[in-house]
């Protein structure tokens, strides 16, 4: 049994399954000699069949006061998350897939940050890296407005807009825990109940103007990747029908808090929307489109509003009838880009 020896500034959880290839990098983003008492490194293995264990436990072996490695049979990525949540002591709790890194440069000051601050949130930069290329895709920034880097905003007053995405987020790891904040398992997709869930609970963000999470993509089977979204559409409806669920059980918070879940959702539901348009020419998918967005708006007529997006504005107004050209459209764009 694993015995806490100091208290640690930072709990990096590590879901990992078969990602033997890109896991070294992974670990060896936070072996930085001044922060090891700080951290610890949480690898959930979830029942890999390759050598993800074997590579971990290199590093336990070598920093066994800040690498730990949970071996646990397969459960989804949900399933890791719930296990790093149980098993972390560390101040604050931060996410990092298998696949992805953090930016050692970076790293030892923003710990340094974290051990000093008492936000409810630590919302950060992230870097879209091309899986094979390693070339810089797209950087992204946790707030829209340059005005908040470097400042405390707090979600009851509305100060936070932009939904912060999971790779951006670090999170007091009290709040998971005393909220027993749960994710869905044997289930894609759920980074959205992940940054949605603790909503209720938070009051307050600090947004840090450093580009801390290296985010891979294009890696063949990645859950984001449209085929794979098709394929698991099912698993996709699922998730979203959770965290409706999830918001009509909270009545006594804030209205701007309440707000920010609606957007939080509503990234979601235009996310099924894209599912719909990649596979939208047959008239059963539009007439499966059609009826599931009434539902939405009879039952959820908040989250409803709040999709902004032009191309769902107009499916709406033509009553779903330019699904099939938006379908073919979309097809194009995709082949464009290929």
């Amino acid at each position: 049994m694993r015995v806490k020896d100091m208290d640690k500034i930072l709990s990096i959880v590590v879901p990992a399954y078969n990602v033997e290839k890109y896991l070294d990098r992974c670990l060896a983003s936070f072996e930085i000699d001044s922060i090891l008492e700080k951290i610890e490194v949480l690898v959930v293995n979830d029942g890999s069949k390759d050598h993800t264990a074997d590579i971990a436990q290199r590093y336990c072996d070598k920093y066994p006061k800040t690498y730990f490695l949970y071996n646990k049979e397969n459960g989804g990525h949900g399933s890791g998350i719930n296990y790093g949540i149980r098993y972390a002591t560390g101040k604050y709790f931060k996410i990092v897939d298998g696949d992805d890194w953090l930016n050692s440069e970076e790293l030892e000051a923003f710990v340094a940050l974290l051990e000093k601050m008492g936000t409810d949130l630590v919302a950060t930069d992230f870097v879209c890296i091309q899986d094979q290329t390693y070339k810089v895709l797209q950087k992204k920034y946790c707030t829209s407005k340059k005005e908040q880097y470097g400042k405390i905003a707090d979600f009851t007053k509305g100060e936070v807009q932009d939904v912060i995405k999971m790779h951006a987020l670090t999170i007091r790891t009290e709040i998971l825990k005393s909220n027993v904040i749960t994710i869905d398992e044997n289930c894609y997709y759920v980074d959205c109940e992940y940054i949605t869930y603790p909503i209720p609970f938070v009051k307050t963000v600090y947004f840090y103007p450093k580009f801390i999470y290296m985010y891979r993509l294009g890696r063949k089977g990645q859950s984001v990747d449209i085929k794979s979204m098709q394929k698991n559409r099912e698993q996709h409806r699922r998730v979203l029908d959770n965290l409706l669920k999830y918001y009509n059980h909270f009545d006594g918070i804030s209205n701007e808090s309440r707000k920010y879940m609606e957007r939080c959702i509503g990234q979601v539901v235009e996310n099924q929307f894209q599912i719909y348009i990649s596979l939208g020419r047959t008239k059963k998918i539009q007439e499966e489109l059609k009826q599931w967005d009434l539902d939405l708006k009879e039952k959820y007529p908040e989250v409803y509003k709040a999709i902004k997006k032009k191309s769902i504005v107009m499916l709406r107004k033509t009553q779903y009838k330019i699904l099939p050209i938006g379908a073919i459209i979309y097809q194009v764009c995709k082949s464009r880009k290929k």
